[in-house]
């Protein structure tokens, strides 16, 4: 639980929690937005047979031969570059975890099998797998949850309230009183607007494991709320 931590708010709203290892954005620029449209794209877990059927027919030649590996790192780089980012806020070491996640596709790419999801979901897991790694090794770093006003009123959305007081310093305490793996669920369902079954398969639960989780974690609303009036 992240339980001293310093809040510090910005001109463009945003508020970093400096101390431990989160922080919290609260604003995206305009050059980002586009970049996200195409990362929720590239890393979206519905696809059509079709779509999924093409993608392994190019998985399969490059898991015969590494020189079709190339076009799978050009497909997806992007994404996986801007997930890590999204975490880490870093370019330094997004780009070396992001060249960590290729390297390990690569190497253990004979091994990946089509079970009907994406290609994507593999690379996000790895990725993921990645980050934490990052964090565990290197403490003193922050840990970054980026989000924006939209993704602030999806949550309060699906807690089914409209907040008395400010969103933003709602949304602060309440990632202030969870642990690093309950952010986690929080950022991959409303933040990302990722589904059950994608948070099941990146987390390596159950879909049933990862929606009780989910919401389990959003009814300590109550107490954050509780917590904010007292203050």
């Amino acid at each position: 639980m992240y339980s001293s931590i310093n809040v510090y708010f910005f001109t463009r709203l945003e508020a970093v929690i400096s101390s431990l290892s989160v922080y919290v954005l609260l604003s995206i620029n305009e050059l980002m937005q586009e970049a996200v449209v195409n990362f929720a794209r590239a890393s979206s877990y519905h696809r059509t047979q079709d779509e999924l059927k093409a993608e392994f027919e190019i998985i399969q030649k490059a898991q015969q031969n590494n020189r079709y590996f190339t076009p799978i790192y050009e497909k997806y780089y992007e994404a996986i570059f801007i997930y890590v980012n999204k975490r880490v806020d870093d370019l330094d070491v997004t780009a070396d975890i992001s060249s960590m996640v290729f390297y390990k596709c690569l190497q253990n790419l004979k091994k990946f099998e089509f079970r009907g999801v994406p290609f994507s979901a593999w690379l996000f897991r790895i990725a993921l797998n990645e980050i934490n790694l990052y964090f565990r090794s290197e403490k003193k770093n922050q840990r970054c949850v980026s989000l924006t006003d939209i993704h602030i009123n999806t949550l309060f959305e699906e807690m089914e309230t409209e907040p008395q007081l400010d969103k933003h310093k709602l949304i602060t305490l309440l990632l202030e009183q969870l642990s690093a793996q309950e952010i986690q669920f929080l950022e991959l369902r409303f933040f990302e607007g990722r589904s059950f079954k994608e948070m099941a398969y990146l987390l390596d639960l159950t879909e049933v494991n990862a929606k009780v989780k989910t919401y389990r974690i959003v009814k300590k609303y109550p107490e954050i709320t509780f917590i904010c009036h007292v203050e």
